[in-house]
């Protein structure tokens, strides 16, 4: 009787070898992603990182124009109120809504789908969600027609839209002078301004 001698494969012929192959050299790109940036950043003039090593954020206000990104923001007027929407159809609130009257254009090259997300109600370290199913509600005519919805809206390049974006909150968050709205260039928010409501 012979014995069969079973060879053994190269360790880069199995599949779980490539597998962690793939993890190591994703890791590897992703940790060195944002040094190029700042090894760009470094080599050139030096002055004017010293002379301002962070520059500060403008501070905005009711009624100034907001542009972050390809989207340009303008709060007209705020109000709250305990109840929102068409009389047939009110929501209430658990609180008190805060609503947010706003204009809304796109600057870029690209259609952007609005969603309430796009807009989160600071208070210190605090940050409150847009309710949409209020926002909805609000921006709903008495005979049930939705203009802005503020709900998975497409805004094609150089257009503008008006509505409301509701936050329901306490009535001390409602009334609160440290308010800010944060508005942003998308649903994950890469560029981000704050807006003062008070």
């Amino acid at each position: 009787m012979s014995k069969e001698v079973k060879t053994k494969k190269p360790i880069y012929k199995k599949w779980w070898f490539w597998v962690i192959a793939v993890f190591i050299v994703a890791g590897a790109i992703a940790s060195n992603g944002g040094n190029d940036d700042s090894a760009a950043k470094d080599s050139g003039d030096n002055k004017s990182s010293v002379s301002s090593p962070k520059a500060e954020k403008k501070e905005y206000k009711i009624g100034d124009t907001v542009k972050v990104g390809d989207m340009q923001y303008k709060v007209t007027k705020t109000s709250a109120s305990k109840k929102v929407g068409p009389s047939a159809l009110q929501e209430t609130a658990n609180g008190t809504f805060l609503v947010i009257d706003l204009d809304i254009k796109n600057n870029g090259d690209e259609s952007v789908t609005v969603d309430s997300s796009f807009f989160n109600l600071k208070l210190g370290s605090k940050t409150y969600k847009a309710d949409a199913d209020a926002s909805m509600s609000a921006n709903q005519k008495e005979d049930g027609s939705i203009d802005n919805s503020f709900f998975l809206q497409d805004l094609n390049p150089g257009s503008e839209m008006s509505g409301k974006v509701v936050f329901d909150v306490s009535e001390d968050v409602a009334n609160s002078s440290g308010l800010k709205l944060q508005v942003q260039t998308g649903t994950f928010g890469t560029e981000a301004e704050n807006i003062n409501l008070r």
